[in-house]
């Protein structure tokens, strides 16, 4: 198949990830995997959720009808509790049964939940075989479905089991959005903001620029929006692909905290909301420790009350409950927290030495947690 223009190829080390952004790439999933280097697989299973397949599971299998690839379908529970090892397991018995070996392929179909956990068994089954994801939600389609991150969750702790295993294809059709809900919508949202935050003032400008357009969802907007979050997290990713150097540590912006919300609210918040809230606080604690102007906190804060991204905690939090998840972080150095904070819009710095009154100070602020 020729490329065409919106086709990107990425090196993430030895492994190479071609990603297409165009309407309409459900109905050409299986065309696509034809043309998968290397060799056609010889078997395809295609993952998602029982909400995304009965959307688009019939249009994505149907896919397959012109190809001499054979498909089987797997579908698990919506929400972040189908990330567990009792689904993995339900998936390497269904691929045995199916007899997939070291040339079949497995595609998510789904946000973020669905490739996490798809992406691990991608990762496992005979130490490894390829993969492929079609996200369906823009916080899957701009963060997860980039970088080869995949994981499942065990209980009191997100994401700690996991591994590196890049996607070979990525096909993000933006016509998926238009059935996510406003709230959805709005949470993907989050994880734009943090790549413009932090590596690019010009893109964050765009932001501010073009608030009203995002939230009406304009085409061409959320094109362009998906297109260069892309590329901006394709950069980061393809300079630490294993998170060995330090610098992909910069992607985790906002998520020290946000994760340990999500956490400590049982998930009642989207993972974008969570992160939004993190970035506040990461923020704050930026200006705190004088290492930005509070004028560029007043930015961060003012663009994401414009998309709407202020979300209300719902119901009481335990503060105690966010700092022992917090605990928990991956990125957790000993006693210390690190922090991923601001010196500017477009210069992050890596910190180890945040002080856990100014964590509590912050929380201390927030309607709805408790102490």
């Amino acid at each position: 198949m020729q490329a065409d223009k919106n086709e990107l190829t990425f090196a993430f080390g030895e492994a190479t990830t071609t990603v297409v952004v165009r309407p309409g790439l459900i109905a050409e999933i299986g065309l696509r995997l034809d043309n998968l280097p290397d060799e056609q697989p010889a078997q395809c299973v295609l993952v998602s959720d029982a909400h995304v397949a009965s959307i688009y599971g019939e249009t994505a299998a149907s896919s397959f009808g012109g190809g001499g690839i054979p498909i089987a379908r797997f579908l698990i529970d919506p929400g972040e509790a189908s990330k567990s090892f009792e689904n993995a397991g339900r998936i390497y018995r269904f691929l045995a049964e199916h007899g997939i070996g070291r040339d079949g392929v497995i595609v998510a179909l789904g946000g973020g939940v669905v490739s996490d956990l798809t992406g691990f068994v991608a990762a496992t089954w005979m130490r490894g075989i390829r993969w492929a994801i079609v996200p369906t939600t823009l916080e899957a389609q701009i963060d997860a479905a980039i970088g080869g991150k995949t994981a499942i969750n065990i209980p009191g702790a997100k994401n700690l089991v996991g591994a590196f295993h890049h996607p070979s294809m990525v096909l993000i059709d933006p016509d998926t959005l238009a059935t996510l809900s406003d709230r959805d919508f709005r949470a993907g949202l989050a994880e734009s903001v943090k790549h413009a935050a932090v590596f690019s003032p010009e893109f964050f400008a765009w932001h501010e620029q073009n608030a009203e357009a995002i939230l009406a969802r304009d085409p061409a907007v959320v094109s362009e929006l998906i297109e260069r979050n892309v590329c901006i997290k394709a950069d980061m990713v393809a300079r630490d692909p294993f998170e060995r150097t330090g610098e992909r540590m910069l992607l985790n912006f906002g998520h020290t905290i946000g994760h340990a919300i999500e956490q400590a609210c049982e998930f009642r918040l989207r993972h974008g909301e969570c992160v939004a809230l993190g970035m506040v606080a990461a923020g704050h604690i930026s200006v705190e420790l004088g290492l930005l102007d509070k004028k560029q906190l007043n930015r961060l804060e003012a663009m994401l009350h414009r998309l709407e991204l202020s979300p209300s905690l719902g119901a009481p939090v335990r503060a105690a409950a966010v700092i022992e998840a917090m605990g928990k972080d991956k990125k957790k150095r000993g006693a210390n927290h690190t922090f991923v904070l601001l010196e500017d819009l477009g210069r992050p710095a890596v910190r180890s030495d945040v002080p856990e009154s100014a964590i509590r100070d912050w929380l201390s602020g927030i309607s709805g947690i408790q102490f």
